[in-house]
């Protein structure tokens, strides 16, 4: 080849920097150039073409490379994604370090010969690998814990990365990172592999652990008898290095300002601990870590770590551990929906706390199907640790009496007697002691008797905590105990109370005593078979005879179940004869509840109830039968009672069906007396006027049978009648028989009232001849009064009577003349003298007239008439027409002078025996008026 056309340097250089690296290395052959350029330059691609993904192929280029400065330089830089690539890259530039330091450390170092800056990188190099070789095993490692973590916090995290932030990092601050984010891999790989650089500061990494941790995933301190053990320590290499001595690493050290303040400032607030320790020392570290715990409200992992602390070996703890368990016990027991958030109860505030006001958490929850299991798992095991909480250290029975008073309380008493059933039935004396809730005899029957005689329980509660009481086998009937309960509850106000007075009474007088209680259930039963509970307090107090009598009333009216119900529970006759037995026997010949009462009594409540019930024909054998047993004419006072109960509240007239049905049924039990006659007059009208007679008592709205009882004037019922049917006047009898009925009997006035309502009414409906008829009848019936009667009663017969009439009479429509001059006498006749002058100033228009209105003829044909209907006898009102001048003269007589002189000169005259101007009348008129 020409000399032209050899390559050269030139060459050379141009496919190295065209990347023809083996062009370049062939030439660099020919050249006999250094090949380092090339690797160099290939090494240099390699790592920007493809950064961490570097594949060992590429790794094999820096054996080529003889310049081992550079080599150790880019291999403490390079760092690749796979750990192999890694271990190779660092392998490389420890062997390159080695082959350089090795003359310095036999040289220089074991002579302690000064140090060149050169010799002092070189032996830092040789660290560095060392140290990285180590941290990359340690990487390896725990890289699956940290690439997780990292993924869902970040996502991916290259392991290139993560290893160079690593590889540098300040292990005592990498170890707390690890800690506080729970990653127990990590941390136990850096004690175990780098324990040198992170065992003094343990106990205040572990610290760090958030408190929500378990602690069995860490590795803990743990202690034998006084002392710390040995951690497990792994390092990646048996032997020291030279360069890591102590002495040689203070000559090699860089000092870079932001490094060592950083390193200063991490040393001061971290705690470092001699290693190994005391174990009281890790004591004390396992009960900071569960008070921690505690003060944020994690008392269950506060007793996680004690427990934990005590399999690690730490002794001395136990009382702590147990006042752990029962905070937890009494947090999740008690009722913290209730609480706020802010409010939790730790250790501390857990200590202050009375040992009643824990139980009353501790049993907060539960309820009749736990009780027992409550009381055997929580309240009986509480109440023995409280004593040994006791700081006194005195035997009382305090503890004891924490169970009896949360079972006395109000809350349970009150509310929850089946609880005390529940836990009283697992303290029979038939139990096993050890199985027992309140195991004192004594105790049980105490508490027995303050709850059943304070409260006010169920039957059924009260006969299962009877059912409990023990009975006592040894008993000093000598013994001075009170043995009545009505001695011991008039002092207490409360079952605590109660229970607490009874604990001076022994076994004699807790005997008395349920024997007396025995009694008064045997009578509660009776009352609640009745549905009339009274607290067994009540036969303890000297009862009244109007509170025996209240209840006996009680008793026999829920029986009855009210008039309209009619009581369903007692439908058969054998029903009621049971409760006059019990209510009889309940009398107990004078000493039972009822002893004040005397039987009569008692019969006539039952009696009573008996009728309002319905209960007609059991009442009739019972009063009328062969064996009666009430007199009659008390049956009779009950019987009345009865159907006017029914009566008034009947909300229908009709007497055929409903409450005045019963009412009526109720009056056929007795033979029909006058009072029972009145009774059934009054059934029958108030039918007539409702329910026949649709009377209102106000438009719409008809009567209600008690309003016809309440009535005040029940003719004012009769006006309302006969204002409201059409042509009831015409029915006079009908009417005055409802009069009668209506309690007015015979009563003059009444009838003369009703009738004159009745000619009213006619009038009204110009009916003239039936209201002139009507006029005779009520001027018959004035006439012919009891002249014995009261004057103001004839008084008001008289008045009722003339006004009608005198009405009658002035009607000008009123054609037929002879009539009026009828109705008018009557007027005149039955008037006051006062009112005469009114009735004869018509009279006389009427008689002035009267010739040529009345023919002979006619008044042959009225004189005819023999009918009192139609016309009267010639000693009738005919008599009076035919008197017509003396009627004139009469009328002069009266109208003469100064008019009539008043009552006072009319009552003188007739004291006098002088002729009053009646008589005067009397005898110008005549006939069968005043016969």
């Amino acid at each position: 080849m020409a000399d032209s056309e050899k390559p050269t340097t030139r060459d050379f250089l141009i496919h190295l920097n065209q990347g023809n690296f083996q062009a370049a290395t062939d030439l660099a052959d020919d050249l006999d150039l250094d090949k380092d350029l090339v690797y160099k330059a290939q090494w240099t691609k390699r790592i920007q073409e493809r950064g961490p993904q570097i594949q060992p192929k590429d790794v094999e280029l820096l054996d080529h490379i003889k310049d081992d400065a550079w080599v150790m330089s880019h291999c403490l830089e390079t760092c690749a994604n796979e750990p192999a690539v890694q271990q190779q890259i660092l392998g490389i530039g420890e062997s390159r370090s080695q082959t350089l330091t090795a003359p310095i450390i036999a040289e220089k170092l074991n002579n302690k010969v000064d140090l060149t800056a050169k010799d002092k990188t070189l032996l830092r190099c040789r660290w560095y690998f060392l140290k990285y070789k180590d941290r990359l095993n340690t990487f390896e490692k725990i890289w699956p814990s940290l690439s997780s973590a990292a993924h869902q916090q970040t996502g991916d995290v290259s392991f290139s990365t993560a290893y160079a932030q690593f590889r540098d990092s300040n292990l005592v601050a990498q170890a707390i990172e690890f800690a506080r984010s729970e990653n127990n891999v990590a941390l136990d790989a850096l004690f175990m592999h780098h324990s040198s650089d992170v065992l003094e500061q343990r106990l205040f990494i572990l610290s760090q652990i958030p408190e929500t941790a378990d602690p069995s995933r860490f590795d803990l301190p743990h202690v034998t008898h006084d002392h710390e053990d040995l951690w497990l320590e792994e390092p990646w290499r048996g032997e020291q290095d030279p360069v890591e001595q102590g002495w040689v690493q203070d000559m090699i050290r860089l000092q870079v300002p932001e490094e060592t303040e950083y390193l200063d400032r991490l040393k001061g607030g971290i705690q470092t601990t001699t290693y190994p320790t005391s174990a009281a020392v890790i004591a004390e570290w396992y009960m900071d870590r569960a008070h921690a715990a505690d003060c944020i409200g994690l008392s269950s992992n506060a007793l996680e770590i004690s427990r934990y602390a005590q399999v690690m070996g730490i002794t001395g703890i136990e009382r702590q551990i147990s006042e752990y368990e029962w905070l937890c016990k009494y947090v999740y027991a008690a009722d913290r929906a209730a609480q706020q958030e802010e409010s939790y109860v730790d250790l501390e505030r857990f200590k202050q706390m009375s040992s009643y006001e824990i139980l009353e958490g501790l049993l907060s929850h539960t309820n009749v199907s736990v009780i027992v299991d409550d009381m055997l798992r929580l309240a009986l095991p509480w109440i023995e640790f409280a004593k040994k909480r006791n700081v006194t250290g005195k035997v009382s029975r305090k503890e004891e009496f924490l169970l009896y008073r949360w079972l006395l309380g109000p809350g349970v008493v009150d509310n929850h007697l089946d609880w005390c059933c529940a836990v009283f039935e697992n303290s029979k004396p038939t139990i096993e002691l050890s199985d027992r809730i309140i195991k004192d005899d004594l105790d049980l029957s105490r508490l027995v008797l303050a709850i059943v005689y304070s409260g006010n329980g169920s039957m059924e509660h009260l006969v299962r905590l009877f059912e409990c009481l023990p009975i006592f086998d040894e008993i000093d009937e000598n013994s001075k105990d009170p043995v009545d309960m009505a001695d011991i509850v008039p002092k207490a106000t409360s079952p605590m109370a109660i229970f607490t007075e009874l604990q001076s009474v022994g076994a004699f007088g807790l005997t008395q005593m349920m024997d007396k209680l025995q009694n008064h259930l045997s009578s509660s039963e009776v009352l609640h078979r009745y549905n009339t509970n009274v607290p067994l307090k009540w036969y303890l107090e000297q009862q009244s005879v109007d509170s025996q009598r209240q209840l006996c009333i009680r008793m026999s009216s829920q029986a009855a179940g009210g008039v309209e119900s009619g009581g369903p529970k007692f439908d058969r006759d054998d029903d009621w004869r049971e409760l006059l037995d019990d209510m009889v026997r309940l009398n107990g010949d004078g000493q039972g509840i009822f002893g004040k009462l005397d039987n009569a009594e008692i019969l006539e409540i039952f009696f009573s109830s008996l009728l309002r019930c319905g209960r007609f024909k059991l009442a009739k054998e019972l009063i009328l039968g062969s064996r009666r047993i009430m007199d009659i004419t008390k049956a009779e006072h009950l019987v009345i009672d009865a159907e006017r109960e029914f009566f008034d509240n009947a909300t229908s007239g009709n007497m055929n069906s409903g409450s005045l049905k019963k009412a009526w049924d109720c009056l056929k039990i007795l033979p029909p007396t006058t009072e029972i006659k009145k009774e059934i007059d009054l059934i029958q009208a108030t039918h007539s006027l409702i329910y026949e007679y649709k009377v209102q008592d106000r438009p719409g709205i008809l009567l209600m049978p008690i309003q016809i009882r309440q009535a005040k004037d029940r003719l004012e019922l009769i006006s309302k009648l006969i204002n409201s049917r059409a042509g009831m006047y015409q029915r006079h009898e009908q009417v005055l028989e409802l009069v009668r009925k209506l309690g007015y009997g015979d009563d003059l006035l009444a009838k003369v009232k009703a009738m004159s309502m009745l000619a009213s009414a006619a009038l009204v409906e110009e009916d003239y001849l039936a209201s002139y008829q009507l006029c005779q009848i009520i001027a018959k019936a004035a006439l012919d009064k009891d002249t014995k009667s009261p004057k103001a009663y004839r008084d008001e017969i008289d008045q009722s009577a003339w006004q009608i009439c005198f009405s009658l009479g002035k009607v000008e429509a009123f054609k037929d003349i002879s009539r009026r001059l009828d109705v008018l006498a009557m007027a005149m006749t039955l008037s006051p003298v006062d009112y005469m002058s009114d009735v004869l100033a018509i009279w006389r228009k009427l008689d002035e007239n009267l010739p040529d209105q009345i023919s002979l003829a006619e008044l042959g044909t009225v004189n005819g008439g023999g009918d009192i209907n139609t016309r009267q006898t010639d000693k009738g009102w005919h008599g009076l027409l035919q008197n017509a001048a003396q009627w004139r003269n009469l009328s002069d007589f009266l109208t003469s002078g100064s008019e009539f002189e008043g009552h006072k000169e009319s009552e003188a005259n007739e004291a006098s025996g002088s002729k009053r101007k009646r008589d005067i009348i009397r005898d110008t008129v005549g006939g069968w008026l005043f016969q």
